[in-house]
């Protein structure tokens, strides 16, 4: 609930600030991402899986733009040990995410547009939960105490709006290591889903 109210606050003010900004545009946004974490442990097998987020954005701009974005978002993935047979585990991490996206209309109609976008996403970490099997990996003792609390990610995609709807298809690169052990890399790719409602 307290999100919500934050989220709430932050559009009101923007949308008092850069109202008469020319194609500006202020909403909130909803969406589901598909995420895998993988590692440089070769018998480690990752899988990817699926979640939703919410949050906001706002754009600036017309034919070159700049939108950022205030998204809660769950990262999350499965690892399968492929040397010990039924032995896996699973990482969630639940985050504030906020990508600084630049943009670029290549078709622009009366009722509907078509870009592309690219830019940094930095991931800070709310809450982690790291389950995994007791003989999943007797080399590394992973916990949620081993994963970094910030994070960077490069996002691209492209994006379509037909009257006050935008959607977006992205795909993030995780730049990070979300780990804090040596030698155990890991590192988040993600492809998000997200629609959008311009209510300015």
């Amino acid at each position: 609930m307290k999100k919500i109210i934050l989220l709430a606050a932050i559009l009101m003010i923007a949308n008092v600030a850069f109202s008469q900004i020319a194609g500006f545009t202020i909403g909130p946004k909803i969406g589901a991402n598909f995420s895998k974490f993988t590692t440089d442990q070769s018998e480690i097998e990752e899988q990817i899986k699926n979640s939703f987020y919410f949050g906001a954005f706002a754009r600036f701009g017309q034919k070159f733009y700049l939108q950022p974005e205030l998204l809660v978002m769950k990262r999350n993935g499965t690892l399968k040990n492929n040397e010990i047979p039924g032995s896996t585990g699973t990482i969630e991490v639940g985050s504030i995410d906020v990508p600084l996206l630049v943009g670029l209309r290549i078709l622009n109609l009366k009722v509907a547009n078509v870009r592309v976008m690219a830019g940094p996403v930095a991931s800070f970490a709310v809450n982690k939960s790291v389950t995994l099997d007791e003989t999943w990996n007797d080399d590394v003792n992973f916990t949620e105490d081993d994963i970094k609390n910030a994070n960077w990610g490069l996002q691209f995609g492209a994006g379509v709006d037909v009257l006050f709807l935008t959607l977006d298809l992205r795909y993030e690169i995780g730049l990070s290591n979300f780990s804090e052990i040596q030698d155990f890399d890991l590192k988040n790719n993600m492809f998000t889903i997200g629609l959008g409602w311009k209510i300015l």
